[in-house]
């Protein structure tokens, strides 16, 4: 563990990297590397195999909105399992993965704080396990812009997603706040900017980096290291990234290398002018919402008795209750929520509905636990963000 000599010496849009290179760190930061590049190339390879096939394919399971930088979301069948597997999980990111990534990671924690500090991931680990921090969390992280395929909207610049810009995984790692701690957290210091290696392919596009308020940083966000168990794949930000359960996914930078206690929010393009409602608020924290994961649209089933299965999710207290309809809203039944609440992770549920022969419409709606019900149709906005409609699902019943 060093010590960075000035807390202001590293500035917000720099790229240093410090660190002593260690057998360990290579090899972490090499196995999320792999992964991720393998990953990567398959799913490039099938792009350049399937040339001139429209957005909206699939590769490896999953569903290509943009080749580059990749842009995938997971297929809806996919979702149906509380742990959404690591092939399965959706992909996102402004400008894709690091092209280089350093050998020996580190993360330096500067600004205003006593003690400016530069971690090794594996200091970080060490610090997991040697003084009882290392926590593991089941987060569910969306995309804000989920569902903007299916807002009517007359046009917007954003990935077009349809509903499977979401999913879960088991994240591990070490509180922020037990970090911020150790480099001794100015008062002052009120919101936290988060920085990542990766960046924009010229140098006039500003560089993607996000905020979150001190009381976020200093509650349920932490930096993990593992995903499913494993190290984060490059693919989905390892060797090292911020987590915020509740948050939409933008929150949780990838790619992580430095945090900047700073007194004010940051002035980033991203944060001053992206991702704002149609009023001008800002787009923080996930809205109560439910999607059907089975049955599958325009699916033929069997007259009789039909068990429907989805997730259920929101950032403001956790989902308190799902209902399902067959008849196209007039009626409902409550589903039944599988497994215990954890906090900042969705709820599996299920229902067991009877369906005549015919067409019928399948619907899910969540309630959160501050009484918040997910609407029929979602207000628009010029960005496409936050679209909570309720999932319908036409299904023909023989």
């Amino acid at each position: 563990m060093s010590h960075a000599p000035d807390p202001l010496a590293v500035h917000p849009g720099s790229l240093r990297v410090d660190g002593v290179l260690r057998r360990r760190d290579v090899i972490a930061a090499g196995l999320a590397a792999a992964a991720g590049a393998l990953a990567t190339r398959r799913l490039a390879a099938a792009q350049v195999l399937g040339a001139g096939r429209p957005p909206g394919g699939t590769s490896g399971g999953l569903v290509i909105r943009n080749a580059r930088a990749l842009d995938a979301e997971a297929p809806l069948s996919a979702l149906a399992r509380f742990e959404t597997a690591p092939e399965h999980f959706f992909v996102r990111s402004h400008f894709g993965p690091p092209v280089q990534t350093p050998f020996a990671w580190t993360l330096t924690i500067d600004g205003r704080v006593s003690r400016p500090t530069t971690l090794t991931l594996d200091d970080i680990r060490r610090l997991g396990a040697r003084e009882h921090l290392e926590r593991e969390h089941a987060v569910t992280l969306e995309c804000a812009g989920n569902g903007r395929g299916v807002f009517a909207l007359p046009k917007t610049s954003g990935v077009q997603w349809e509903y499977g810009a979401v999913s879960t995984a088991r994240w591990t790692g070490v509180s922020l706040g037990a970090l911020l701690e150790r480099a001794g957290l100015g008062p002052d210091a009120q919101h936290l900017w988060m920085e990542a290696l990766d960046h924009a392919p010229l140098p006039t596009v500003p560089k993607f980096l996000r905020s979150v308020p001190r009381q976020v940083a200093l509650g349920d966000a932490f930096v993990a290291y593992a995903m499913n168990g494993r190290p984060i794949p490059l693919l989905h930000g390892g060797p090292l990234r911020l987590v915020v359960p509740g948050w939409f996914g933008m929150a949780s930078t990838k790619w992580l290398t430095h945090v900047h206690a700073m007194p004010v929010e940051s002035d980033n393009y991203f944060m001053a002018h992206g991702y704002r409602y149609a009023d001008g608020s800002a787009v923080t924290t996930m809205r109560p919402k439910s999607v059907i994961a089975s049955p599958r649209s325009d699916q033929r089933v069997r007259a009789g008795r039909l068990t429907v299965r989805g997730q259920a999710w929101s950032g403001a207290g956790g989902v308190r209750g799902v209902d399902v309809s067959s008849d196209g809203g007039r009626t409902w039944r409550a589903a039944r929520l599988a497994g215990a609440a954890q906090p900042g992770a969705w709820r599996t549920w299920e229902a067991d509905l009877d369906v005549r022969s015919g067409p019928a419409l399948l619907m899910a709606r969540a309630t959160d636990g501050t009484g918040a019900v997910q609407p029929m149709q979602a207000a628009a906005n010029p960005g496409g963000y936050g679209n909570n409609s309720i999932h319908q699902v036409p299904i023909h019943v023989a």
